[in-house]
C-alpha cells in the first residue's frame, strides 16, 4: 500500500470485503424482498485514489409503510470513510410522491390500489397524469393483479418509463451524501445483481468484482461485464408476496 499522502489507498478486495459483510447483515439490496414490491434501480460509484463510494438506489413500494409512506427510494451506501455503518441507513430512504389537489391517489379502504377518480399526483411536487386503465399497464407487460383494479405497484412499474429520472435521488440528495470533492466515477441503469435469496454474494458477482477491479485502479475499461442485465423488476417475482 502506499503510504505517500495521509490517507491509504484501498483495494478491490477491501471493497468486496464490505459488499459481502453487508450481504451476511442484511444490509445489501435483495430484489425479491418479500416486503417490497421491486419498481427499479441505479448505482453509482465515486473514487480518487484515497476514498470509494457506492449508492444503490432500490425504488419500490414496501406495503407495511402503506400509500404514499410505502413509495420509497431506498439508499444503501457502502465506502471506506462513512460517518455510519455501510448499507441502509434511516436517513437515506427518499420518498418523492404524495397527493394532489385532485384527491387522494389510493383507495381510502382498499390502500394498495389506486382510487379510479382521481387521474394525478404529485412526483416530485409537479402534478402528473395517472391511468386507472387497465390496458396503459398491459400494454407495458404489466399483467394487473387487482382484477381490474391497479395496484400502486403497477401503477409506479407503468410511470417508470417516463418519469425514472424523477425517481432516483436528484444530485443535491446525493451530493449531501457523498463528499463534495468525490467524482462520480460510474453509473448504470441496470446490471446483473447477485441473488441473495440462493446464497449469491457480491463478492463473487461478475458486477461487482468489476466494478470494485475498476474502482482500485481508476481503469473504467475493465468494466466490461458479458452476464446480462438482471434488475428490471420482471426478474424478482417473489418481490413483495410475502
Amino acid at each position: 500500500m502506499s503510504h505517500n499522502n495521509s490517507r491509504e489507498a484501498y483495494t478491490a478486495k477491501d471493497i468486496l470485503e464490505q459488499l459481502d459483510q453487508s450481504a451476511a447483515n442484511f444490509e445489501f439490496p435483495m430484489l425479491d424482498n418479500a416486503y417490497v414490491y421491486p419498481v427499479t434501480n441505479r448505482l453509482s460509484a465515486y473514487r480518487d485514489e484515497s476514498r470509494w463510494m457506492i449508492i444503490i438506489e432500490t425504488v419500490g413500494f414496501n406495503y407495511r409503510g402503506g400509500g404514499h409512506n410505502g413509495i420509497n427510494n431506498c439508499l444503501y451506501v457502502y465506502g471506506n470513510e462513512l460517518t455510519y455503518k455501510p448499507g441502509l441507513n434511516n436517513n437515506n430512504f427518499l420518498n418523492f410522491t404524495a397527493d394532489s389537489t385532485s384527491g387522494p391517489t389510493f383507495d381510502t379502504n382498499a390502500e394498495e390500489f389506486l382510487n379510479p377518480y382521481v387521474n394525478s399526483m404529485l412526483l416530485r411536487d409537479r402534478e402528473i397524469s395517472i391511468s386507472s386503465d387497465p390496458q396503459f399497464y398491459a400494454a407495458q407487460g404489466i399483467r394487473s393483479e387487482g382484477a381490474g383494479r391497479v395496484t400502486i405497484w403497477e401503477l409506479l412499474r407503468g410511470l417508470e418509463p417516463e418519469h425514472r429520472n424523477d425517481f432516483f435521488a436528484t444530485s443535491t440528495e446525493l451530493k449531501e451524501r457523498v463528499p463534495q470533492d468525490l467524482p462520480l466515477f460510474l453509473r448504470l441503469e441496470e446490471w446483473h445483481h447477485p441473488d441473495l435469496a440462493n446464497e449469491e454474494r457480491p463478492g463473487k458477482n461478475e458486477t461487482f468484482v468489476m466494478l470494485a477491479d475498476a474502482l482500485e485502479t481508476g481503469d473504467l475499461s475493465i468494466f466490461k461485464p458479458k452476464t446480462s442485465p438482471n434488475t428490471h423488476w420482471s426478474n424478482w417475482p417473489e418481490g413483495g408476496t410475502l
